[in-house]
C-alpha cells in the first residue's frame, strides 16, 4: 500500500522543480486507488504549499545539513504536525514508512528524530520565525518586497487572504432558473450557503461547507457553474446588447464564455489554441444548455483564423502571474519568478495589439488579468493607450486605467479595464 505522505513528498518535490499542480496531481494521484486518499493528499499539498515558507525555516532550524531525497517528506511531516489533524505518533510512523518505500532505510531513524525534535521545539521555532518575512508571510522574498512597495496599506490583509482555505462558489446560471429559486433549493438540501452582496456579482452563492461537485444540487442540470465570485465580475462588466458579435480570445474552461451567454443574446465566438481546453469549454456549453461557436486558433496569428469580420465586444482574459489567485493556487507563489513578470508582459501586449485589429470601431474590449501586480494592469493600460491612437478606457475606469479587485477572505484578486475603440 502506497503511503500518502508518500505521494504528497511527491508532488511537492515536483513543484518545488517548477512543475504546477495541474501537472502534478493527475501523475501522481493515480497512484492512489482510492478517491478518499487522493482528497487527503490533495489536501495536504495545498496546505504545505501555503504555509511552506515557515516548514522551510523550521527544516533549516532542526537540521544542520538537509539530508538528500527526504526533505520533502520532512517538510509534509512538519506541515501535519504542525497544521493538521492527524495525531502526531501517527505522522511519525507514516513519515518513517515512507522514508522506507522510498528506499532510504537507514535513513528512517533521522526522520523520527528530526520529526520529534520539531515535536520538542515547536515553541522556539515559531517564535525565532517571527523575524523571518518568508517564514511569516509564506511569500517568496522578491514577491513580499514588490507587495509592500504596490500596496503599502492593504499588504496585510493580502497575505493573510493567500493562506485562506477558499470557500466554494457558485454562479447561478439565470437562463435555468432564478436565484432565489436556486437559494431555495440549496436550504431545501441541507446545504448551508452565504451570499457576499459588495461585489458586482448579482448571480452568486457561496457554500459554507464544502462538498463534492456531485453534491452541488443542480450541477449536472445546469443550474450553476463553479466560479470565484470575484471571477464572476468579469462579464458583467462588457457592456453587453442583444445580438452583438462577442470574442472570447482566451477562452478555456469556459467560465466566462458561458457567463456571457448567460447574460445576454449575444453571438460568441470562444477561441483557445489548446484544443483540451478548448474541448473543456465545450463541455460547459454542453452541460448549461448553451450554444457558441468554438475555435482553436492562437490570436495573434490573425491570418490564420479571423474572418474578416469585426467584433462588437472582446473578451481578453490574458495569460498572466496568477498573482491573484496564490489562495487558490498556492504553488503559483513558489514556482513563479520575478523575471516572468516581463514574459507575461510581452505576450499580453501582443495579445492586446492583435485583438485590437478584429475590433470593431465603437466596440469595446475588456482587458483582465487574475494578477495583482500593475505591471500587468494598469501600467499595461497606460502603455496600450499610448500605443494605439484610437483607444480610450471606458469612463466608468478611466480613473485609474482599469478597476483593480484585491484579494481577501471572500474572493480572488482580478483586474478589468474596459477598452473603447474611437
Amino acid at each position: 500500500m502506497i503511503d500518502i505522505q508518500l505521494v504528497s513528498q511527491a508532488c511537492l518535490s515536483k513543484v518545488k522543480l517548477g512543475q504546477s499542480l495541474k501537472t502534478v496531481f493527475p501523475q501522481e494521484l493515480e497512484r492512489l486507488a482510492s478517491s478518499g486518499d487522493q482528497a487527503v493528499v490533495k489536501n495536504t499539498v495545498y496546505g504545505a504549499l501555503r504555509y511552506l515558507g515557515y516548514l522551510e525555516f523550521s527544516l533549516d532550524s532542526l537540521v544542520s545539513k538537509r539530508p538528500n531525497g527526504l526533505v520533502n517528506l520532512l517538510l509534509v511531516g512538519i506541515y501535519l504536525i504542525e497544521y493538521s489533524r492527524s495525531a502526531n505518533h501517527a505522522v511519525v510512523d507514516a513519515a518513517v514508512s515512507s522514508a522506507k518505500q522510498m528506499g532510504f532505510s537507514k535513513l528512517a531513524g533521522l526522520v523520527n528524530a528530526v520529526l520529534r525534535n520539531y515535536l520538542r521545539n515547536r515553541s522556539e521555532i515559531k517564535k525565532s520565525a517571527c523575524a523571518h518575512d518568508v517564514a511569516t508571510l509564506q511569500h517568496q522574498s522578491w514577491w513580499i518586497k514588490k507587495l509592500r512597495q504596490d500596496y503599502p496599506s492593504q499588504v496585510d490583509e493580502i497575505f493573510s487572504a493567500s493562506l485562506k482555505h477558499p470557500n466554494l462558489a457558485l454562479r447561478v446560471n439565470t437562463r435555468a432558473t432564478s436565484l432565489d429559486q436556486y437559494l431555495k433549493l440549496l436550504t431545501n438540501q441541507q446545504v448551508s450557503w452565504k451570499r457576499f452582496e459588495n461585489i458586482e456579482a448579482d448571480a452568486s452563492v457561496i457554500l459554507t461547507q464544502p462538498v463534492s461537485v456531485y453534491q452541488i444540487p443542480g450541477f449536472f442540470d445546469g443550474l450553476v457553474s463553479i466560479q470565484d465570485v470575484g471571477a464572476q465580475t468579469t462579464a458583467t462588466r462588457l457592456d453587453l446588447r442583444p445580438g452583438q458579435r462577442v470574442l472570447d480570445a482566451c477562452a478555456a474552461p469556459g467560465g466566462k464564455t458561458c457567463h456571457i451567454l448567460e447574460l445576454e443574446d449575444v453571438c460568441v465566438t470562444a477561441a483557445d489554441k489548446d484544443p483540451v481546453r478548448l474541448a473543456r469549454v465545450e463541455e460547459n456549453l454542453t452541460r448549461l444548455g448553451l450554444s457558441a461557436r468554438t475555435l482553436m486558433a492562437d490570436i495573434n496569428k490573425i491570418e490564420n483564423w479571423w474572418d474578416g469580420a469585426y467584433y462588437d465586444r472582446i473578451l481578453l482574459d490574458v495569460p498572466c502571474s496568477a498573482s491573484g489567485v496564490v489562495r487558490r493556487h498556492p504553488d503559483v507563489k513558489w514556482i513563479r519568478r520575478e523575471k516572468d513578470i516581463d514574459s507575461f508582459v510581452k505576450q499580453q501586449r501582443s495579445l492586446l495589439n492583435a485583438a485590437w485589429k478584429v475590433l470593431v470601431k465603437g466596440g469595446k474590449l475588456l482587458y483582465t488579468t487574475c494578477s495583482i501586480f500593475p505591471e500587468e494592469n494598469e501600467k499595461q493600460v497606460r502603455w496600450f493607450l499610448k500605443e494605439q491612437a484610437d483607444a480610450k478606457v471606458d469612463s466608468r475606469y478611466a480613473i485609474h486605467n482599469g478597476h483593480l479587485i484585491l484579494p481577501n477572505d471572500s474572493h480572488d484578486g482580478f483586474f478589468h479595464a474596459l477598452l473603447e475603440k474611437k
